[in-house]
Protein backbone atom coordinates (compact mmCIF):
# COMPACT_ATOMS: atom_id res chain seq x y z
CA UNK A 1 0.00 0.00 0.00
CA UNK A 2 2.91 2.26 0.67
CA UNK A 3 5.65 2.86 -1.89
CA UNK A 4 8.28 5.17 -0.47
CA UNK A 5 10.58 7.47 -2.45
CA UNK A 6 14.31 7.00 -2.75
CA UNK A 7 16.32 8.64 0.06
CA UNK A 8 20.03 9.45 0.50
CA UNK A 9 22.08 6.35 1.21
CA UNK A 10 23.02 5.21 4.69
CA UNK A 11 25.52 2.43 5.38
CA UNK A 12 25.46 -0.87 7.22
CA UNK A 13 29.23 -1.08 7.69
CA UNK A 14 31.84 1.56 8.41
CA UNK A 15 31.97 4.18 5.62
CA UNK A 16 35.43 3.16 4.34
CA UNK A 17 34.44 -0.50 4.05
CA UNK A 18 31.24 0.34 2.20
CA UNK A 19 33.04 2.57 -0.30
CA UNK A 20 35.57 -0.17 -1.07
CA UNK A 21 32.78 -2.72 -1.50
CA UNK A 22 30.97 -0.53 -4.00
CA UNK A 23 34.13 0.18 -5.95
CA UNK A 24 35.01 -3.52 -6.09
CA UNK A 25 31.67 -5.06 -6.89
CA UNK A 26 29.20 -2.33 -7.81
CA UNK A 27 26.36 -1.07 -5.67
CA UNK A 28 25.41 -3.66 -3.06
CA UNK A 29 23.24 -1.47 -0.83
CA UNK A 30 19.89 -0.05 -1.94
CA UNK A 31 18.64 3.26 -0.58
CA UNK A 32 14.98 3.01 0.43
CA UNK A 33 12.41 4.39 2.80
CA UNK A 34 10.47 1.41 4.15
CA UNK A 35 8.45 0.97 7.30
CA UNK A 36 9.66 -2.00 9.33
CA UNK A 37 7.95 -3.95 12.10
CA UNK A 38 10.41 -4.69 14.89
CA UNK A 39 10.46 -7.28 17.66
CA UNK A 40 12.98 -7.05 20.47
CA UNK A 41 13.71 -3.32 20.31
CA UNK A 42 12.96 -0.79 23.05
CA UNK A 43 10.26 1.76 22.35
CA UNK A 44 7.64 1.42 19.60
CA UNK A 45 7.76 -1.73 17.44
CA UNK A 46 8.37 0.31 14.28
CA UNK A 47 11.44 1.56 12.43
CA UNK A 48 12.22 3.38 9.20
CA UNK A 49 14.65 1.47 6.98
CA UNK A 50 16.98 3.83 5.09
CA UNK A 51 19.33 1.32 3.47
CA UNK A 52 19.16 -2.42 2.85
CA UNK A 53 21.39 -5.11 1.37
CA UNK A 54 21.47 -8.92 1.29
CA UNK A 55 23.56 -8.83 4.47
CA UNK A 56 21.76 -6.23 6.57
CA UNK A 57 20.10 -2.85 6.91
CA UNK A 58 20.38 0.62 8.40
CA UNK A 59 17.25 1.85 10.16
CA UNK A 60 16.05 4.70 12.37
CA UNK A 61 14.33 3.81 15.64
CA UNK A 62 12.10 5.64 18.11
CA UNK A 63 14.41 4.43 20.90
CA UNK A 64 17.71 3.12 19.53
CA UNK A 65 18.75 -0.45 20.39
CA UNK A 66 22.17 -1.31 21.83
CA UNK A 67 25.09 -2.92 20.03
CA UNK A 68 24.72 -6.66 20.33
CA UNK A 69 20.92 -6.64 20.59
CA UNK A 70 19.19 -9.31 18.51
CA UNK A 71 16.13 -7.97 16.67
CA UNK A 72 13.58 -9.37 14.25
CA UNK A 73 12.48 -6.98 11.49
CA UNK A 74 9.75 -7.40 8.88
CA UNK A 75 9.60 -5.16 5.80
CA UNK A 76 7.59 -5.33 2.60
CA UNK A 77 8.54 -8.37 0.51
CA UNK A 78 10.55 -10.20 3.17
CA UNK A 79 9.54 -12.64 5.86
CA UNK A 80 10.58 -11.58 9.37
CA UNK A 81 14.38 -11.62 9.45
CA UNK A 82 16.60 -11.85 12.52
CA UNK A 83 19.80 -9.87 12.88
CA UNK A 84 22.30 -8.43 15.33
CA UNK A 85 22.90 -4.72 15.94
CA UNK A 86 26.52 -3.95 14.94
CA UNK A 87 26.59 -0.16 15.39
CA UNK A 88 24.46 2.68 16.73
CA UNK A 89 24.72 6.39 15.82
CA UNK A 90 22.09 8.55 17.43
CA UNK A 91 18.72 6.99 16.57
CA UNK A 92 20.12 5.00 13.64
CA UNK A 93 21.48 1.47 13.91
CA UNK A 94 23.09 -1.05 11.57
CA UNK A 95 21.70 -4.58 11.65
CA UNK A 96 23.56 -7.62 10.30
CA UNK A 97 21.21 -10.37 9.15
CA UNK A 98 21.70 -13.91 10.44
CA UNK A 99 21.15 -15.17 6.86
CA UNK A 100 21.51 -13.51 3.46
CA UNK A 101 18.22 -12.19 2.04
CA UNK A 102 16.79 -12.07 -1.49
CA UNK A 103 16.85 -8.29 -1.98
CA UNK A 104 14.83 -8.41 -5.20
CA UNK A 105 11.73 -9.38 -3.22
CA UNK A 106 11.77 -6.02 -1.46
CA UNK A 107 11.16 -4.21 -4.76
CA UNK A 108 8.52 -6.56 -6.20
CA UNK A 109 5.00 -5.15 -5.97
CA UNK A 110 3.50 -8.61 -6.45
CA UNK A 111 4.62 -11.94 -5.08
CA UNK A 112 5.05 -15.08 -7.20
CA UNK A 113 1.56 -16.25 -6.20
CA UNK A 114 0.07 -13.01 -7.56
CA UNK A 115 -0.77 -11.44 -4.20
CA UNK A 116 0.20 -7.82 -3.57
CA UNK A 117 3.29 -7.25 -1.44
CA UNK A 118 2.33 -4.87 1.35
CA UNK A 119 3.99 -3.13 4.28
CA UNK A 120 3.85 -4.88 7.66
CA UNK A 121 0.74 -4.37 9.74
CA UNK A 122 0.69 -3.71 13.47
CA UNK A 123 -2.01 -5.25 15.70
CA UNK A 124 -3.68 -2.48 17.67
CA UNK A 125 -6.92 -2.65 19.64
CA UNK A 126 -8.46 0.78 20.16
CA UNK A 127 -11.69 2.69 19.43
CA UNK A 128 -11.93 4.73 16.24
CA UNK A 129 -14.51 6.98 14.60
CA UNK A 130 -15.42 6.82 10.93
CA UNK A 131 -17.34 9.29 8.79
CA UNK A 132 -18.30 7.74 5.44
CA UNK A 133 -20.37 9.75 2.96
CA UNK A 134 -21.73 11.83 5.84
CA UNK A 135 -22.56 8.84 8.03
CA UNK A 136 -20.89 8.58 11.45
CA UNK A 137 -19.79 5.12 12.58
CA UNK A 138 -18.12 3.81 15.70
CA UNK A 139 -15.50 1.15 15.07
CA UNK A 140 -12.81 -0.91 16.76
CA UNK A 141 -9.32 -0.62 15.31
CA UNK A 142 -7.83 -4.10 14.73
CA UNK A 143 -4.58 -3.33 13.01
CA UNK A 144 -2.74 -0.44 11.44
CA UNK A 145 -0.11 0.28 8.84
CA UNK A 146 1.27 3.47 7.33
CA UNK A 147 -1.13 3.01 4.43
CA UNK A 148 -4.37 2.02 6.09
CA UNK A 149 -6.31 0.34 8.87
CA UNK A 150 -8.50 -2.69 9.46
CA UNK A 151 -11.57 -2.11 11.62
CA UNK A 152 -14.55 -3.95 13.09
CA UNK A 153 -17.94 -2.23 12.91
CA UNK A 154 -20.87 -2.61 15.28
CA UNK A 155 -23.40 -1.52 12.65
CA UNK A 156 -23.94 -2.30 8.97
CA UNK A 157 -20.88 -0.96 7.21
CA UNK A 158 -20.34 1.12 4.08
CA UNK A 159 -19.44 -0.19 0.63
CA UNK A 160 -16.04 -0.49 -1.06
CA UNK A 161 -15.15 2.65 -2.96
CA UNK A 162 -16.95 5.03 -0.62
CA UNK A 163 -14.83 7.89 0.68
CA UNK A 164 -14.62 9.43 4.10
CA UNK A 165 -12.39 10.03 7.09
CA UNK A 166 -11.22 8.31 10.25
CA UNK A 167 -10.26 9.64 13.68
CA UNK A 168 -7.64 7.43 15.33
CA UNK A 169 -7.06 7.20 19.09
CA UNK A 170 -5.06 10.03 20.62
CA UNK A 171 -6.94 12.77 18.82
CA UNK A 172 -5.37 14.72 16.02
CA UNK A 173 -6.79 15.63 12.65
CA UNK A 174 -8.98 13.28 10.68
CA UNK A 175 -7.30 11.09 8.06
CA UNK A 176 -9.08 10.97 4.72
CA UNK A 177 -9.30 7.91 2.52
CA UNK A 178 -11.39 5.23 0.85
CA UNK A 179 -13.09 2.01 1.91
CA UNK A 180 -10.89 -0.61 0.24
CA UNK A 181 -12.88 -3.74 1.13
CA UNK A 182 -15.60 -5.08 3.43
CA UNK A 183 -16.16 -8.57 4.79
CA UNK A 184 -18.94 -9.31 7.30
CA UNK A 185 -18.32 -6.77 10.11
CA UNK A 186 -14.75 -6.04 8.97
CA UNK A 187 -13.59 -3.11 6.87
CA UNK A 188 -10.33 -2.02 5.28
CA UNK A 189 -9.73 1.73 5.09
CA UNK A 190 -6.97 3.02 2.78
CA UNK A 191 -5.49 6.40 3.70
CA UNK A 192 -5.30 9.02 0.95
CA UNK A 193 -1.82 9.92 2.24
CA UNK A 194 0.52 7.61 4.15
CA UNK A 195 0.41 8.00 7.91
CA UNK A 196 3.41 10.09 9.06
CA UNK A 197 6.04 8.02 10.81
CA UNK A 198 5.83 10.21 13.94
CA UNK A 199 2.09 9.58 14.25
CA UNK A 200 2.45 5.85 13.58
CA UNK A 201 5.19 5.65 16.22
CA UNK A 202 3.07 7.55 18.76
CA UNK A 203 0.12 5.21 18.21
CA UNK A 204 2.28 2.11 18.63
CA UNK A 205 4.52 3.29 21.48
CA UNK A 206 4.09 1.33 24.74
CA UNK A 207 1.89 3.07 27.30
CA UNK A 208 3.79 4.95 29.98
Amino acid sequence: MLIQPIAPAATLDAPAATVSERRAGGKRHQSVLLIGRVTGAPGAPVCLVHDISKAGMCARFDVPPAVGDVLTVEVRGLSPVTGTVRWVRGRKAGLQFAEAQDLERVFELRREDGTVARPPRFPLSAPARLRIDGRRLLAELLDLSAGGAKLALAATGPLPGQTGSIHLPGGGEALFGTVAWTRDDRLGFRFAQPLPLAQLTALLAPAG
